[in-house]
């Protein structure tokens, strides 16, 4: 059987850049694969595709646990 590969979601009712410092993602900042991206300050964060290597680091740098893995 294939290992299934984990998959980052983004709870965007939990989710605020408002309250993050300077409205930057502290997830996107933590994510070392680069898998969160921000257009810009105070916009929501993005999910890019890629291989997750569920290190957890995004989970833990979000103040608003609106990070989760699946």
């Amino acid at each position: 059987m294939p290992e299934e590969k984990v998959k980052v979601a983004i709870d965007y009712k939990r989710c605020d850049p408002q309250k993050c410092d300077k409205g930057v993602c502290a997830a996107v900042m933590a994510c070392p694969n680069k898998l969160l991206k921000q257009f810009g300050a105070y916009e929501y964060p993005y999910l890019v595709p890629g291989f997750c290597q569920e290190c957890g680091k995004c989970l833990d740098a979000c103040l608003w646990e609106a990070i989760s893995m699946l």
